[in-house]
């Protein structure tokens, strides 16, 4: 007798909340059909459900129904030493009960999980694609080919602050009570709402960062010069190597370009070029030649040229020849 109340009062939660199947179904109308008692039981029960309120979403719902179910269970065996009446009431009074201790249960946890550690998670931009994402506050970010920005699921509760490995172009929502971070290697942004490209790709020589509006501030432990105040229309470039920073006045829109499937190239050297055709197009660059080490370059890709048309581009734009085996290529 024990089990088959268990038993019960596990059908009907699986009926009401919607998770059951045919044969449930079926075999709880039998069980209704057996009494007026039973039948009493679980037209209540249905009242309950249906004037309870919903203080939680429904995916927290969806997602805590087996937790609810095995608490239901468990206090529904409990009582059963008690009166019949009061087990009736109680039957009811989990399943409404229930799930609002659990949300409270869950709101206590997240507040935890706030302020002992953060959960990230990440996007990633792959090769010869640009990703873009919008993050809580409104702000928006773009990623260049071959990026990944990592941001925190849980709220930070005095600043927004997210990580960036490669190139990533920010539209940060203005919010002075809470300045936006982006933390890179060897420098980190501190904005309270602006637009800005950042590349910082791992293994390159040197750090761009150009302000297209507002204002930002460059924090670099390891540099001389620990805090750099950037103004529209000017760019940053931190050496990795030895820290020293050169600061230019730019048409900053150029260095942007990339997130209209465009890479604009003035007077850029063969190094520069060799790596964004290196991240672009999945390949590696070999130079045979030394003297084009020294040659400048002026044109533009497309991201969606294939590898033929872009080294046909260069070949253009100076006197040089290229072989192309499979996903090597070699320039003379």
């Amino acid at each position: 007798m024990d089990h088959q109340v268990t038993d019960n009062d596990q059908q009907i939660v699986s009926v009401l909340s919607g998770n059951c199947n045919p044969s449930e179904i079926e075999k709880l109308q039998q069980w209704q059909n057996l009494s007026a008692e039973n039948q009493k039981i679980y037209e209540d029960s249905v009242k309950a459900w249906v004037n309870c309120p919903n203080p939680i979403s429904q995916t927290q719902i969806e997602q805590d129904k087996v937790i609810v179910q095995g608490r239901i269970i468990a206090q529904s065996t409990l009582q059963l030493k008690r009166d019949r009446v009061i087990l009736r009431f109680l039957r009811v009074a989990a399943i409404l009960i229930g799930p609002i201790m659990l949300a409270v249960g869950l709101y206590i946890g997240s507040s935890n999980v706030t302020t002992k550690e953060l959960v990230w998670n990440t996007v990633s931009a792959p090769r010869k694609h640009i990703a873009m994402c919008t993050m809580a506050d409104g702000t928006e970010v773009w990623l260049n080919a071959g990026s990944t920005l990592s941001y925190p699921t849980n709220d930070q509760k005095d600043k927004r602050e997210v990580k960036l490995i490669g190139e990533g172009y920010f539209k940060v929502t203005k919010n002075a009570r809470k300045p936006f971070y982006v933390v890179t290697q060897l420098a980190t942004v501190k904005v309270l709402g602006t637009t800005f490209n950042m590349k910082a790709y791992p293994g390159e020589e040197h750090i761009v960062t150009t302000l297209e509006e507002g204002s930002i501030e460059l924090f670099m432990p390891k540099s001389i010069a620990s805090v750099v105040r950037l103004k529209p229309g000017e760019q940053s470039i931190i050496n990795t190597k030895d820290g020293n920073i050169e600061l230019n006045t730019v048409e900053a829109k150029q260095f942007s370009a990339w997130i209209g499937d465009k890479f604009l190239f003035k007077d850029a050297d063969l190094k520069t070029i060799i790596a964004e055709l290196e991240r672009l197009y999945d390949i590696k660059i070999y130079i045979k030649n030394p003297r084009l080490e020294k040659l400048h370059f002026r044109g533009m890709f497309s991201y969606d040229q294939d590898l033929l048309d872009a080294f046909e581009t260069l070949r253009r734009s100076v006197k040089l020849n290229y072989t192309i085996k499979g996903r090597e290529v070699w320039l003379d």
